[in-house]
């Protein structure tokens, strides 16, 4: 099974738009990710492997690669770790692995399953406009910065548990009409070559307000 998400790195600034790809299949138990720089390979495995467990849930007893098309310095490999526990569970149907190929995922997990703030949300924001995903999800402490984009609706969440349960539900089977209520309704745009265009959009100056999401 193939499963697709989407997330961002920065670089000097500048946010990249980084396709997710996991595949599940038959065959010894592994977790190989592909893409993260020097050894941040191994340590986003066992990251996300903590947070898994700790949320409840488990790695499939199969081999299961990852792979981040363009590669992301090990710098950067934090913010992947959210967008590749959720695509391990989607290929267990935890979540609906069609809204999740529809959304961003901007923020660091926590061992524990939480969400933690990441630097540069409001670049992130706008690249995931720009390539037109459906919505962002960031950790509360970055609300504030990710809306004042305007790029597009963008939820937070304060752990793995409640990303499952966003994006677990059918767009509007909740009846809420809030952020993310459609985001299952659009695909990435694309380029002439099939892959979703690339982003780099700059990073605004953090926001020195305090403002906090709800």
């Amino acid at each position: 099974m193939l499963v697709h998400g989407h997330g961002f790195a920065l670089s000097r600034g500048v946010a990249d738009h980084v396709r997710v790809e996991l595949d599940v299949r038959g065959g010894l138990p592994a977790f190989s990710v592909i893409g993260l720089g020097g050894g941040a390979a191994r340590d986003a495995r066992e990251r996300v492997h903590a947070a898994l467990l700790n949320s409840g849930y488990a790695l499939p007893r199969k081999r299961v690669t990852a792979n981040l098309a363009p590669g992301v310095s090990a710098r950067g490999a934090p913010a992947f770790d959210l967008v590749l526990a959720c695509c391990v569970l989607a290929s267990q149907d935890e979540l609906d692995a069609g809204r999740l190929a529809r959304v961003g995922l901007f923020a660091e997990l926590g061992l524990g399953g939480d969400l933690r703030a990441c630097e540069g949300v409001s670049a992130a924001a706008e690249a995931a406009g720009e390539v037109g995903l459906g919505g962002l999800i960031v950790a509360r402490g970055d609300l504030a910065e990710a809306r004042a984009t305007r790029a597009l609706p963008v939820v937070a969440l304060s752990g793995l548990r409640a990303v499952v349960a966003l994006l677990k539900q059918p767009p509007n089977a909740n009846g809420r009409r809030g952020a993310l209520a459609d985001a299952g309704a659009s695909a990435p745009r694309a380029s002439s070559s099939g892959s979703a265009r690339p982003s780099r959009t700059p990073a605004r100056a953090p926001s020195t307000n305090g403002a906090r999401g709800p």
